[in-house]
């Protein structure tokens, strides 16, 4: 289908040998939409009606727990479906809020559409399926390795993931977020996170200019193989 070209080739395959069989509805009601940075496109809490596919751009989940403090958690990017879990597990309402990194175009399906062609097509169920399933033990598996990882290789993971928002790809990135802010996301309390700073301005890392933190593109290239390594390794 040409509206999957942008994509990877291998992901590109995959989408093409998932709707190979799909019902003319979804044909008929898919939509692409064009996304600005910074949008938030799905919200926690709200109906579940669409599924959403990325087909360029980055994307944040976001947790919105009971205090009502944001947690992004991860980002997500072309080929990635959002909607889809909730309406597998029978749930009316996004579990998560999804907000544009990047610019992005998405595919929307209308959720009774698709599911209505899941139960039709047993191929591409069995390939979501197996690809839920995938995600959902890396994402747990991930979230592990985040709990016990020390201070300073927090901050890097959250570094790398503001580097890698940013298109195009900077020399230098200056983080704009206040330190409590940073904080807050990451889960540190200030004087912790201000601990992890001062780690990796001393390993040559990141620079600080009257008091936000800039990260060159060789720190990010160096924090990025260091998570590698040790922590993905």
């Amino acid at each position: 289908m040409d509206v999957f070209q942008a994509l990877p080739p291998q992901k590109r395959n995959y989408m093409e040998l998932l709707f190979r069989n799909c019902t003319e509805e979804v044909k008929y009601y898919m939509t692409l939409i064009d996304i600005e940075a910074e949008h938030t496109f799905i919200k926690a809490g709200t109906d579940c009606t669409h599924i959403f596919i990325i087909l360029s751009g980055k994307v944040t989940g976001v947790e919105w727990p009971m205090h009502e403090r944001s947690y992004p958690f991860k980002d997500f990017g072309p080929g990635d479906f959002f909607g889809e879990i909730e309406c597998f597990a029978g749930l009316s309402q996004y579990r998560i809020s999804i907000i544009a990194s990047t610019p992005c175009r998405v595919l929307s399906i209308p959720a009774s559409a698709y599911m209505e062609w899941m139960r039709m097509d047993v191929d591409a169920l069995f390939l979501r399926t197996q690809e839920n399933i995938h995600r959902l033990i890396t994402q747990t598996a991930e979230a592990r390795k985040y709990l016990f990882m020390e201070g300073k290789d927090r901050l890097m993971v959250h570094l790398i993931r503001k580097f890698e928002q940013r298109l195009p790809t900077p020399q230098v990135l200056e983080l704009k977020q206040t330190r409590t802010q940073i904080a807050e996301e990451i889960g540190f309390s200030v004087k912790t996170l201000n601990r992890s700073i001062q780690k990796l301005e001393d390993m040559g890392l990141i620079r600080l200019q009257r008091g936000k933190i800039l990260i060159p593109e060789e720190g990010y290239r160096a924090m990025k193989a260091h998570i590698e390594h040790h922590i993905n390794g």
